[in-house]
């Protein structure tokens, strides 16, 4: 048997979904579109393809989240629409079912909101259009770190209760949103809507140029982490130390960061 990658073949999948999935954004104004307006507004006025690993992503989840409501024996919720807005939670339970995969591991106990942040905004979202206080976000790691230092996927549920006053200010925040991005698409003007959050736009990426290094052993640490145990030990108390040097580079992950300048325009987008 004879076994080799075939690039032309993966490429030939892409460009193939690439196409089916479309450039176009969907019609209308939908509740998600309003967590992100800028991001929307990019899609209607400059469509773009999905690049590569936004096919992967897409795919990952939509196949994943899917999979789990067949096998519950549901269907998808249907699209329904309220005040112009356009809105599909995964499940409709009596009340909204979020279902979310992600890379990172779950949240920690008491810090899920910081952690779930992104997840709860729509679930809220969902709960304000329907007028119901209770609602449930089941999160999938998909490689969930274990004690032993291996990994699996681990699924956590949670039972989520909004106030009525929470749900009022998101009726009130979505109604002044949607007239936002109308406007905004109206006079071609993003700098009306709010930029998204960091990390849709990319992430910051450190390298170390130059490695910290003992003076007086005249010896260099490969991280921060082994030169700071060498002067916290007996041997190397006291010694002069010469910090790491690092360079900084933005990975970019919008397609449309150049156009929407989040961050200023001394900002280098390139």
């Amino acid at each position: 048997m004879e076994i080799k990658r075939n690039k032309s073949i993966e490429d030939l999948l892409f460009e193939t979904m690439r196409v089916e999935l479309g450039k176009e954004s969907r019609e209308g104004i939908h509740l998600t579109d309003l967590m992100t307006p800028r991001k929307k507004f990019f899609q209607v006025t400059i469509p773009q393809y999905a690049t590569d690993l936004e096919i992967m992503y897409w795919l990952t989840g939509r196949g994943h989240e899917g999979a789990l409501i067949r096998t519950l024996g549901y269907e998808h919720a249907e699209t329904k629409e309220w005040n112009g807005i356009y809105y599909s939670c995964d499940l409709d339970h009596g009340f909204p079912v979020e279902a979310k995969t992600r890379r990172g591991n779950l949240a920690e106990e008491g810090k899920e909101a910081e952690t779930y942040n992104y997840y709860l905004k729509q679930l809220l979202g969902y709960c304000a259009v329907e007028n119901k206080t209770l609602g449930w976000l089941c999160v999938w790691s998909l490689v969930e770190k274990q004690d032993d230092g291996t990994t699996k996927p681990e699924i956590a549920c949670y039972e989520v209760h909004f106030t009525g006053q929470e749900l009022e200010l998101e009726m009130a925040r979505l109604m002044v949103q949607k007239e936002h991005l109308e406007t905004a698409l109206k006079i071609k003007d993003h700098t009306l809507l709010p930029e998204c959050p960091f990390w849709m736009c990319g992430k910051e990426s450190k390298t170390m140029v130059v490695k910290p290094k003992c003076i007086d052993c005249d010896r260099e640490f490969e991280t921060e982490w082994g030169i700071n145990k060498h002067i916290n030990s007996k041997k190397g108390t006291g010694h002069v130390t010469q910090p790491a040097e690092y360079k900084t580079e933005y990975i970019k992950r919008c397609k449309w960061i150049a156009d929407c300048k989040p961050f200023g325009n001394g900002f280098k987008y390139e």
